[in-house]
Parts: C-alpha cells; structure tokens; sequence
C-alpha cells in the first residue's frame, strides 16, 4: 500500500518532542475553518446508496491512493499550539502525529494518511516501554470510543487532511480508525475495542448517536470499519457478530444486515443466512427491504439458496408481500443462475410463474388490482430481462417452457416473457412468433390476455409495445381467420389502453390498408380503422390529417372497400357537430367524390355514387336540439327552401349525384341502397347527433312521390309479348271495420310485369329500381315519422300485376309451352315479385299494429310458397338464364335494359287504414289462345331440407326488421297453416325461413363468411356487428322457446318409435321440418356465442343479459346477480341435455360447436368456483356419444359423403382431445377386436356405425394425432417420479395403432401411422433419452422390454419403406430420408447409452433383410407405379397443429412435408435383398 508514495524532496519529515511542545505558547489559530454543511456534503457517509457496497470501497481507496500521491507535506498553516491540553496518552499520540482534535465536526491532519501512519509507527517504535504505551493507547482508545465521546463521530468518519503546500483542503474519506488498523501491532488492540463498543451500541436500548453537529448512528459508522478485516479475522468477526446479533435490537440488527456483505467472509455467507433464518421464523420480517437487498449481494451455495428459495415463495404467495419488495425477491432468486445448471433453471421458472399466477389469481378473486407502481413493474421485469441476458441457459429455457406450457398454463406474465425474449434477441423473433401463432390457432390464447396485461403489466407493455406491434402486424397478413381476429382485436384494445402509440397503430393499419397483396387484409384493415373511429371518435379525430393518403389508394379499393373506406373518412371529415372537423379532410374528400361523379369509367362513378352517399349521411348529421318536433306537419317545397347548413348541403349533393348518374338504373339503384343503408344505421351518437329533419322531409316526399310515379298503377292489365297478364295477390280488402274507406285505393297494384315486358326509357321507372327505391322510402318515412309506416301501408298488401297461368294447377306444362326468352321473362318477374315481397315485408315486420301484422303474415305465407314454385321452373329453365341483380356492387352478368317503351303514369293514394286480410287466391284460367297448353313432362318437386335455396336462387336478403316476428309473434306445429291460422301464427314453414334468413346473416356477422358466388353482396347488418347481436338479444328468449316445443315434438315421436332412429315414421315431411327447425334453432344460438368479440370486456354486459335470456323467465330475477361464468355453466348443463333430441349429424355438431363456445365464453373470467374441467370431459363424452350413434339422411338412408365425413371428423377431434392415456388404450383395444370387419365389403364397425374402410383413416387419424398431442404436452411437464412410464404408455398406445394398421391394410392409414410415428421417434430423441439414462442401471430388463416393444415399431416401419419403394409409392417414399436418419441417431444413442453403462453385449447391430408387409422377401423391383387407393369418399386434410413449436428448436428443421420433400427413392439400387433404408 506504500510502495507507490512519492518521495520526499529534500527535508524529511518533522519529529515531535512531547515536552517541548506542550510548553509551546499558544498563537492565533490561522487554520482555515471548514463549514459544517461541507463536510457532512463530503463524508463518507453521503455517498449516494445506490452506489454498490464494493464500489463505494474501491472509491475510498482511490481517495487514498490520491493522498499518497500528492500530498506528503506538513502544512504551512498548522497551527503552533494546541487548542487545549491532551486528556490521555491517545490524545497526546494523535497531537504529536500532526491531528487537530477540536476544529469542525472532523479530524484535521496536516498530511495525508500514509504520513500519519507513517509518524504513529514511530513514536510507538521510538518511545520506551512500548507494552505499556501500548496499553495506556488502548484505554484511551476505548475512552474516546465510548458512545457519549466526542471523538467517537471523528474517529469513525472521513478526515479533513490540510496539508503543507496545498492551497486547497480536500475532504478525505478514509476515517483515522482506519490508520490505525494499518499498523500491524495496533491492528489487534483496535479490533479487540472496536467489537466491543459494537455490541455494546447494538445492545444499547436505543439508537446511539455521535456529538456532532449532525449525529450520525455510531452502529453503521462502527461496522464499516470491520471491511478491512474480512479475510484475516473472518472467524473472529462473524463469531462475534454472530453473538451480538442474537443479542441485538431490531434496528441494530438491520444495521448488521445492511453491512453484513462487507465485514463478513464469503465462506461465512450461508452461516449467516442460517442465522437470520434463525431468528426471523416468519416470512414477512425475514424478507424486510435491507435483508432482501443484502440477500442479493452474498455468495451462496445451492443448498442455501434452494431453503431461500422456498422462504421466498412462501412469502411471495402469501398476501403480505409488498409490491416494492418484490422485484428484489426476483432480483434474489435470479442469483439461482450463478449455479448454470438445467435443474436450478428449472426450479427457476417454475418458481416465477407460480409467483405470478398467484397473485394475478388473487387479483381476480378479489377483483381489485395491485398497486399500480410503475417503478418496481419496471424494475421487476429489468431484473428479469438481466437475467435472460446473462444466462443463455435461463433464455433457452424460457424458450422451450413458453412452447410446451399447457393452454390453461399460458398467463399474460408468458407472453410478456416473449416479449422480452424478442427484445434481449431479435434473431429468435420468428421462433417466438410461431409459438405465439400456434397457440393462437389453438385457442389456447385470446385477447382477454391483453385485458390481463392491462390490468398487471401496462408499464412493461409499453416498453415494449414496439416489438408487440410488429408482431401483430404480421399476423394482421395471416390467412388463418383466428390469427388475424386476434390481431385486429389486440389493435383495438391497445388503442384504448395507450394513447402514446394511437398514431403509430393508425400508421400500421394505414400501410395494411395500401397492402394490393390481399384484399381481405385491406378489408381488414379498413374496418378496424372505421371501428377505431366509432368507438374512439376523439382520438381518431386528433388525428385526422393522417388519413389524407388513404384517398390516394380509393381508386384500388373494391366498392365494399371503398364504402368502409369513405364511411371513415367522411364521418372524420364531418365529425359530430361537438368535435372539431378537419378543414383540409373535408376539401380532399369533396374533390375526390366529383371527380369520380364526372368519371366515365363504371367502377369509378359507382365509387364516387358510394362515397356521396357517406358524404351526404356525414353531413345531415346535427345536433338533435328539436327531437320533439313532428316533422310530419311541415313539408319542403324544393331545396332552396331548406335552411343553411348542412342539411342543405347534403340535399344539393344528391341533386349533384342524381344529375351524374344520367340513364343508368343500375347506378340509380345503388345509389338508392346506399342511401338507405347509411341513414338506416345507428350511430353511438346517436343521443346528440341526428339526421337534420328539414332535410328528412324535403328528401321523403321527393323519393315518395318518384315511387307512386313510377311504380303504382291502375290500369287495366293486359296481355304482353304472348304472356297474359293480371292483378294478383291483393290482400287489400274491405269489411266491417274499414267500409268508410275510399274503396279506389283497393284497385292499385305494383307494375312489376309491364316493367319487365315492356321496360320505360327513364333510368327511374326501371325495375330495378323498385326494391331500392321503396328501401329507401320506408327509411325516410321511419326517421320522419318516428318508425311508424302508417301512411303507405296500403303498399305491404296491394295487389301486383303478374302473369295468369302461375296460379293454374297445371303451370309447369304452360310454361313448358312459352319460348326460351319468355321463359327468362317470366322467371325474371317472379324473381323481381319475391325481391318486392321481401323488401315490403321486412319494412312493416316491425309495425305492431294488428291488421298490418296479419297482413304481413299472409304476406310471407305468398312469399315462401311462391318460392317453392319457382324451383320446378328453374329446372325447365333455359340454361343461360340469370337471375335479375338484387345487388349492384358489382358488375353483373345480368344486363339492365333501358329500352325507349311508351307508357302512361299512374298515380295512387298510399292512406288506407288497417283492413283484415283474407287470402284469397285469385285461381285464373289460360284464355291466351297462342299458347296452346299440353301436356309435360312432370318434375316432382324434392323439398331440400339441408339447404333452402339453390344456386340460382338468388334473392334480396331480408332486413334486419324480419327478427321482430320470432320475437312477437306466436308458434305452432304445423307445416300447413289451417285457414284460420294464417294471418296469426308462424308455422313451421314460416319459421324455417325467418331462422334461415338470420342464421345466414350470422354466418355473415359473425364468421365473415359470405356467398362465395357473391363476395360483394348487399349485407346492410354487416356495417356493424355489434349492432346485429344486440338487435338478436330480444328473440333469444323466444328462439329458446321455439327449440323448447321442437324438442318436446321430437321426444314424443321418439317415444311413439321407441327409440329406434330407423323408423320411417322419424323421416316423414312434417317430422323433417321439425328437425330442420330445430337444428336452426341449435346453430344460430352456436353462431352467436361464436362471436369473437365476447372476449373483449366492453361486451360484458350484453353477454350476461344473452346467458340470462336462456333461462326461465321465472327465474330471471333470481340469476341476475350471478357472474358470467356462473351462467355459463348453467347455460351448458342446459343445452347438454338436448343431445338425445338431436336426429340429424349436422346439427349434432352444431350442438357441439354451441357447448364449445359457451365453455370458451364461461372461461373468458376466471371463476375457480366454476366446475370447468368437468365441463371440457361431459363435452367430450357427448362427442363419444355423438360418434357411435347411427346417423341418417332426411330421407332415411344412411348418412355419408363429403360433407358427412367432415362433421365425423370434428366430433372426433372433440371426443379424442384431452383424452388420458387410460382413455385412449380403451379405445385401442376396442378397435382392434373390431376393426377386422372393415375388410368386408360395406361393413361398418360395431361401436362406430358410421364408419366404415372407406371414411376409416379419420378415426385412425384422430388416434394418431391425439397421442402425439398428449406426448407433446407431458414430455414439458417437470415429472420427479417415473419419467419412462410416460414412454412405456406411449409406446404400447403405439403398438396398438400398429395392431390396427397391420388388420386393415389401407394406403391413407400407412402414411398416417409412418408421419406420426416418425413424429414420436423425434420426441424420444429429444426428451426420452433422459429417462432411459435413469433407468438403465436401476432396471436394466425395464429397459429391455421398452426397447423390444419400440423394435416392434421400427421393424414395421422398415418393412413399409421397403414395401412403398417397391410398389414406388411416392407419398411415403417422401418420408424415408428424415425417417431413416431419425432411427439411425436413436440406434446409435441407444448404442452409447448401453456402453456409458457398460452393457454392450446387450446391443447388436446388423443388416436386415428387405421384406413387405407379408414378411416375403422382395428380390426384384417392381415396374410398374403403383398409386394409393383412392376412396369413394371424400376425407378431411390432415390437422396442421403439430409444428415445429412442439418439437424443439433443433428437431424442428428435420421435420417433413408430404407436399415439400421430394423422393429419393430412384436414386438407390434395390438389386440387394439387403436393406437400403437404414
């Protein structure tokens, strides 16, 4: 420590004479006096704490070196005499060594410490009776210790060294307790007096503090003088220490911990942890912040650490832990790493996860968040991510946990390890992501995790918001519907939860939206945009300007894109009237639409009539201040009579868009339908912002008045190119209660026929306009007239003109009888009929008025039986012949014709009061004598009770309206209403076609699914979702109803056959029509829990009161208080009971689909009180049921096919999933005493009668992929006992597929049984060899018998290769190369396993001999190629849920594709009989 000091220059240092200089006269003191504030500012003692214990050291000794090296001079400002006498021999040796004892709050010396040292070394070596001295040093020593001392404070603090030459007085941090330990014959003395004032201060029974100017605890200043001697006096300090501490107080012991790192030993570390856990029993005072922070600092052992390990736990779980002490618990465990092995890595994250599935657990139990401290979250997951950086292990183990953890195990605290998995090493990005994708499309992942980030992790979250970002950016472009849902939901949840990144996630989406690779990614896109802005207008509308580019890419959307994309920016543009509007938005926009108004191209003038439509809503929209005020009693004479503003500015738009349009009926029509659409939507504004009502009226008498013109007529019919016309299907009639009625409004009628036949030059008298036009009408007159359609109800039961044969019992042979193109004309005004009937019906369904509902009944009683009789015309039909458009999005094949035909206008009065309807038919005879009608060829007309409408049955979907009959209106069991029935009741005919229609509309909603004939089809309920699912709450409750009354029809027959599903009476047309109905029922409630959006919480509400509407009404108010989960179970066990009423195999697996969603729903909150893993086995025995029943056509013969085979399949995938290995064996050993039957031609096994050779490999299947699985999700799971039993099961579950595979020889189940076999092989490479390792010495005949059993599998598979290459069957020649390189790594593992242990006489290797499946030897290839068989049915793909996530990083690249690999085979001989495989 000397050997680096300067040398002195010339004089050598001064020696003091203790004689001469006491009886010095004193002088006047010319020190320089040192303030109080700095030195307290430069002690010690002020160094900042979150400098480490071993940083601050290194520090004060660098302050020592730099006083050896500069400052070695005596002091030209000392001061010639003493302040005062000495008191004792101590006082007099530190005078004498140049120290000033009473200036300031420190000791003053007049040279640097290696000086000091340096002088009391000599005057004890040059004084006499150096024993004595020595002494008489250690009395004042310990005089001068002594708490009530005022030296005690200097002598443990940093001194003030002024020395000669310096103009400067530096502040040192070296104390002079320190000087004297450096001289080796003082050292002992000193430690002897220093442990001693230490136990008597930790003793005392209060906190002593030294005599200063600012008392400092003298315990902490004392310990602190112990760090120079924790390696020569380790045993003596920690004895001592050891017996003060069990002797201390409780702050004194805190100052013993906080110093304890320092002044102890690394090898005394685990003895003193033993102490405190000796004296601190309990958890929550062992583990106080300075304990905890100390902990982190000492070197353990393993055996130390596992005991913490386990304390730490305890407390961690124990609810008293605080949210600041925790991340320094984490911070504790981490120095588990240290040990760098796979067990202590282990425990690890086991002790991680369970830490925090606990306490998220607690949150939810007691449904209040911690406490939300950003700062201990961050430093909680910085300790995290050190960790991951310093230990590769650690990371990999990680890794690999985050992929094999089961789907109840992945929290929120697992995904936010991905994250910082991704953040410490990008080049896994893609790994990480493919375990989040995979779990996704398995469900085992929904947004509701984020909703659990938001309420533990947020602050985390957002620091690594980026990396989430990018990666739902990339699953935004997944095909997988699943995966992208989640990523749109995931945006929009984000959203609402940061507003830091609302610009960024706007960026992301608007780079989707200009994405020209897939359309349905753009579609996407723009509808989470359009989401964004009505859930969160504000946000969105800050900012606007960032929407401006998106006009640029208008002109490559699609017109369903374009009027998503023009919703949002017009609505942004002219925002509420409360919200600020963008200026420059709004001229774009305005600009755009004109230019696209005067284009000449098709596609872009429709763009422009769309985004005029959206432009026209956005500014009608003001403040709704006259919401009172009855608009039917004011009327608008034209548009300069509106008022200014923006009522007035919408109006000149449609003058503007109508003027563009010219002669086009089909634009006209669209334009009509988007009108109708955009002010028949409901804003969630809707409280304070309405369609301006001047604007209302001018629009709804001019669209009124063009329809009577156009549309409603009084003449007289008449006959037109040979088809004779006449008024029909009037339900329009006087009695008793409307005989004051003017009666000339009984003899109008819709011109539907002379339309057709004999079309009008104007673009307005089209007919195809007409169901446009009256759309648009009864919106206008409901938002006028407060949903009352009074006034033109005279419309729903009028009467049309329509051809006379179509009513004949004998129509088909008429019109066999008419030419091709009158054929196409008829059908045409039947189409044009049933689109008119839909749109009138949907329009009044709503009206509660008694006559106009009967009316409305009748109406839709004509509407479902003139659809029936169309389909016999179809089928006589020209083959060319198209549907007329119901729809003008697109451009279709169907030609609009604008011929220039003379006709007179006709007028009508819509103000007829509610009349009974009767229907009466009107039955005509064919008095057109061209035609001359004989006899044809009879076509009986099969009823389709699986799909209603053919694929040229193209009809205008109903409106949203229609749902208010099931909701309203009363049931019976009938297929043919009786006469006095219609008009009242819904039949069983009439609720078919209303549960089809909404079922269809969900389908749409809900799955995104649309006629794959018709992608741009007018679908008004798509707008919005949410809307639809919320218009559907009311009928659930009745929809139930109905389902309860089919059941109990379907029970009773049941009961009548005694239960044998055979019976013809089961297959009879009323029967079938009840169990299409109730198979109806089933799917729409499976749709509508399907909806991906329960997940979010903003649903909450709306899915406790859909769960509530499912039980007894008397019981509504009893279950309102019950939790979602609670309902969800009650719901289940409700609909489980259906099973036995279910007749036909699609809506068995509707039913299944149902309790699939309603578990998935019930599991959204967690709820540890709701029986859920019961749930997932009743529903896995309904599968098991569901499969080994017997299921039948509608006709009665047995139910197969493609579509049949893709429903076995899913009730197989849910009976088989999460089976146990008990479970499976049985199965197993079911199959295999029955599977020999297969071989006999149309014979079906005995458990599973719908399964037969043909349709077999799905069941086979099924079994395959379930033990994989099952293997994938245990070899993850940390087993201390018998890990080989788990292989030993799996390899008999494996000998039992090859039982099966060996009795029922089929191509499709080799393949199966080698992919999946080859797939185990690689998890017992990479997971089994542990096992056999620990097995091998213990039980060497276990062993034995294990690999005897697995040789029974790879001899097969051996034989199979050899068979395929020999008959060149190319799909599984594929699998040979990975296969043979996979048993080879085994054999030779297997091979050093056995020589490590020193068992090679018990491993062979040798050449097997070329055989095929028979066991003949094959000597010659065969010439010719020999393919798979192919079945007579069609077989669902193969499932892709088993990836490279399940396998391992390294696996992962050696496994094999049918479609990707490509044969080798030809390239090696097969002259040998030998083997070429392995």
């Amino acid at each position: 420590m000397f050997r680096n000091r300067k040398k002195r220059q010339q004089k050598p240092l001064n020696t003091i004479d203790e004689n001469t200089t006491i009886k010095m006269a004193r002088q006047a003191e010319t020190t320089t006096n040192i303030s109080v504030d700095s030195i307290s500012g430069e002690s010690e003692e002020n160094i900042p704490a979150s400098q480490e214990h071993t940083q601050r050291f290194l520090s004060q000794h660098s302050a020592i070196l730099a006083a050896t090296l500069g400052r070695t001079q005596s002091s030209s400002r000392n001061i010639a005499t003493l302040s005062r006498q000495p008191n004792n021999f101590f006082e007099l040796v530190l005078i004498r060594a140049g120290v000033q004892l009473d200036q300031g709050d420190s000791l003053i010396l007049a040279c640097d410490h290696v000086s000091i040292v340096s002088k009391l070394r000599e005057i004890f070596l040059s004084a006499p009776s150096y024993t004595d001295k020595m002494e008489t040093f250690k009395s004042g020593l310990n005089a001068a210790m002594a708490p009530g001392s005022k030296l005690v404070q200097k002598l443990l603090t940093g001194c003030t060294v002024d020395a000669a030459g310096e103009e400067q007085i530096y502040q040192s941090q070296n104390s002079m307790f320190m000087n004297f330990l450096m001289i080796d014959f003082l050292r002992e003395p000193c430690v002897d007096v220093l442990l001693n004032k230490i136990e008597e201060v930790a003793t005392a029974d209060r906190v002593l503090l030294g005599r200063a100017t600012i008392p400092l605890p003298l315990l902490p200043l004392m310990l602190t003088q112990l760090r120079y001697l924790t390696v020569s006096h380790k045993v003596e300090i920690y004895s001592r220490i050891e017996s003060i501490f069990n002797r201390a107080t409780e702050s004194a012991k805190l100052d013993i911990i906080a110093n304890a790192e320092l002044i102890l030993d690394a090898s005394m570390h685990d003895e003193f942890v033993e102490l405190l856990s000796i004296n601190y029993s309990s958890t929550e005072d062992l583990f106080h912040m300075t304990t905890v922070q100390t902990l982190s600092g000492l070197s353990l052992s393993e055996k130390t650490q596992a005991k913490l390990r386990l304390r730490i736990l305890e407390f961690a779980t124990s609810g008293h832990c605080p949210d600041a002490t925790l991340p320094h618990l984490i911070r504790l465990l981490l120095n588990i790493l240290k040990m760098d092995t796979d067990e202590s890595v282990r425990d690890l994250i086991g002790s991680l996860r369970e830490i925090f599935n606990w306490r998220h657990t607690l949150d939810r139990t007691e449904n209040s968040a911690k406490t939300d401290d950003k700062k201990s979250q961050l430093e909680l997951f910085g300790f995290i991510e050190l960790g991951l950086i310093r230990s590769k292990r650690f990371y990999q183990a990680c890794q690999r946990s985050a992929a094999s953890l089961s789907a109840e195990g992945f929290t929120s605290f697992d995904l936010i390890v991905l994250l910082l998995l991704i953040h410490v090493n990008e080049d896994n990005s893609l790994y990480i992501e493919n375990i989040l994708r995979r779990r996704i499309k398995l469900e085992h992942i929904t947004v509701g995790i984020l909703e659990d980030i938001k309420m533990h992790y947020k602050h985390i979250l957002e620091q690594h918001i980026t990396t989430l970002m990018n990666i739902l950016h990339d699953f935004m472009r997944e095909k997988n519907r699943i995966v992208s849902d989640f990523a749109k939901s995931s945006y929009s949840i984000l959203f609402k939860i940061f507003k830091s990144i609302q610009k960024n996630i706007l960026k992301k989406l608007l780079e989707l939206t200009c994405d020209k690779s897939s359309q349905h990614l753009t579609t996407m896109a723009l509808e989470l945009l359009r989401e964004l802005q009505r859930k969160s207008a504000k946000d969105v509308q800050n900012c606007a300007t960032l929407l401006i580019p998106m006009l640029d890419r208008i002109s490559d959307l699609t017109l369903t894109q374009t009027r998503i994309a023009m919703d949002l920016l017009c609505h942004v543009a002219f925002p509420d009237p409360k919200l600020s509007p963008c200026s420059q938005l709004q001229e774009q926009v305005d600009m755009v639409v004109k230019k696209q108004l005067i284009n000449s191209t098709d596609i872009i003038k429709k763009q422009g009539i769309i985004g005029c439509t959206q432009l026209i809503d956005a500014m009608a929209r003001v403040e709704s201040d006259v919401a009172g005020l009855d608009d039917s009693m004011f009327s608008v004479e034209n548009v300069d009579s509106l008022p200014e503003g923006r009522g007035k500015l919408a109006a000149n738009l449609i003058i503007r868009t109508e003027a563009s349009i010219g002669n086009s009926a089909e634009s006209l029509s669209l334009f009509y339908e988007e009108l109708a659409t955009v002010f028949n939507q409901r804003n969630e504004i809707a409280s304070v912002c309405d369609l301006d009502n001047h604007f209302i009226a001018w629009l709804c008498d001019l669209v009124t008045f063009r329809f009577q013109t156009s549309f409603v007529t009084e003449d007289v019919p008449e006959t037109i190119k040979g088809i004779k016309l006449e008024y029909q299907l009037n339900i329009n009639e006087l009695d008793d209660t409307n005989a004051n009625t003017e009666s000339d409004v009984l003899s109008i009628g819709i011109n539907i026929s002379k339309l057709v036949l004999a079309p009008k030059s104007k673009a307005c008298d089209s007919i195809f306009v007409l169901a446009p036009l009256f759309n648009c009408v009864r919106v206008l007159y409901k938002h006028r007239h407060q949903d009352s359609l009074e006034n033109i109800n005279a419309l729903l039961g009028c009467a049309i003109v329509l051809p006379s044969f179509f009513e004949n019992d004998n129509y088909l042979a008429v019109f066999d009888n008419f030419e091709a193109e009158q054929q196409k004309d008829i059908l045409s005004i039947y189409f044009h009929t049933v689109n008119w009937m839909r749109v009138s019906i949907s329009a009044f369904a709503s009206q509660r008025d008694p006559g106009t509902r009967r009316r409305v009944l009748s109406r839709l009683g004509e509407l479902i039986r003139i659809e029936q009789r169309i389909k016999p015309l179809l089928a006589k039909a020209p083959m060319d012949f198209v549907a007329p458009p119901y729809q003008f999005l697109t451009n279709t094949k169907y030609s609009v014709p604008n011929q220039k035909r003379p006709g007179p206008k006709a007028a009508a009065k819509f103000n007829a009061t509610a009349s009974d309807p009767e229907l009466s038919g009107n039955q005509t005879s064919i008095v057109d004598f061209t035609i001359k009608a004989g006899p044809g060829k009879p076509i009986k007309s099969k009823i389709d009770f699986e799909q209603m409408y053919g694929p040229r049955e193209k009809y205008r979907p109903m409106e949203v309206e229609i749902i208010m009959l099931l909701v309203e209106q009363k049931f019976v069991l009938n297929h043919q209403l009786e006469k006095e029935q219609v008009g009242e009741f819904l039949g069983l005919l009439e609720l078919r076609f209303l549960l089809e229609d909404t079922v269809q509309k969900l389908e749409a909603a809900v799955l995104h699914q649309q006629d794959s004939t018709d992608t741009d089809s007018f679908r008004p309920h798509l707008a919005k979702p949410d809307d639809y699912i919320c218009d559907l709450l009311p009928c659930l409750h009745e929809v139930n109803n109905h389902l309860i009354t089919l059941a109990e029809a379907i029970d009773k027959e049941l009961t009548n056959v005694n239960h044998v599903y055979s019976n013809l009476d089961l297959f009879k047309e009323q029967f079938n029509y009840t169990k299409t109905c109730f198979g109806l029922c089933v799917r729409l409630f499976a749709l509508y829990f399907a909806w991906s959006e329960w997940g979010d919480k903003s649903q909450a509400e709306l899915l406790h009161s859909s769960l509530l509407k499912l039980q007894p009404k008397a019981q509504w108010k009893k279950l309102e208080k019950q939790t979602i989960p609670q309902l969800a179970t009650l719901t289940f066990q409700y609909f489980l009971k259906y099973e036995k009423s279910v007749l036909n195999l699609s809506t068995a697996v509707q039913l299944y689909r149902l309790l699939k969603s309603l578990l998935k729903v019930g599991s959204t909150q967690m709820d540890s009180s709701q029986p859920r893993f019961q749930q997932a086995e009743d529903l896995r025995l309904l599968c098991g049921k569901l499969i080994r029943r017997k299921w039948f056509h509608y006709s009665g013969s047995l139910d197969k096919g493609g579509q049949c085979n893709i429903y076995l399949d899913e009730l197989v995938k849910g009976f088989l999933k999460k089976s146990t290995c008990e479970s499976q064996a049985e199965l197993l050993s079911e199959l295999v005493k029955q599977c020999s039957i297969l071989n006999t031609k149309d014979k079906a096994l005995d458990s599973f009668p719908n399964f037969k050779k043909a349709n077999f490999p799905l069941l086979f299947r099924g079994l395959c992929e379930e033990l994989i699985h099952s293997l994938s999700a245990q070899v993850g799971v940390d087993k201390r006992g018998d890990r080989l039993k788990l292989w030993e099961s799996t390899v008999d579950l494996l000998n039992g597929l090859l039982s099966i595979v060996q009795q029922v020889e089929q191509p499709r189940n080799f393949g199966l049984f080698l992919k999946h076999s080859l797939l185990f092989l690689k998890l017992l490479l990479q997971h089994g060899i542990s096992a056999l390792e620990s097995i091998v010495r213990d039980d060497p005949e276990r062993l034995t018998r294990f690999l005897h059993e697995l040789q029974k599998v790879t001899r097969f598979l051996h034989q199979l290769c050899c068979h395929s290459k020999f008959i060149k069957n190319t799909a599984i020649i594929s699998y040979i190369p990975s296969l043979r390189e996979t048993i080879e790594t085994l054999v030779f593992r297997v091979k050093a396993l056995l020589a490590a242990n020193n068992c090679h006489s018990a491993f062979h290797m040798g050449n097997m001999i070329n055989r095929d499946l028979h066991g003949d030897s094959i000597i010659t290839p065969r010439s010719s190629l020999v393919g798979e068989e192919n079945s007579d049915e069609e077989i669902p793909g193969d499932d892709t849920s088993i990836d490279e996530t399940v396998l391992g990083d390294g696996m992962a690249t050696t496994s094999v594709s049918v479609s990707t690999r490509t044969s080798d085979g030809s390239r090696r001989s097969k002259s040998s009989s030998r083997s070429k495989c392995f």
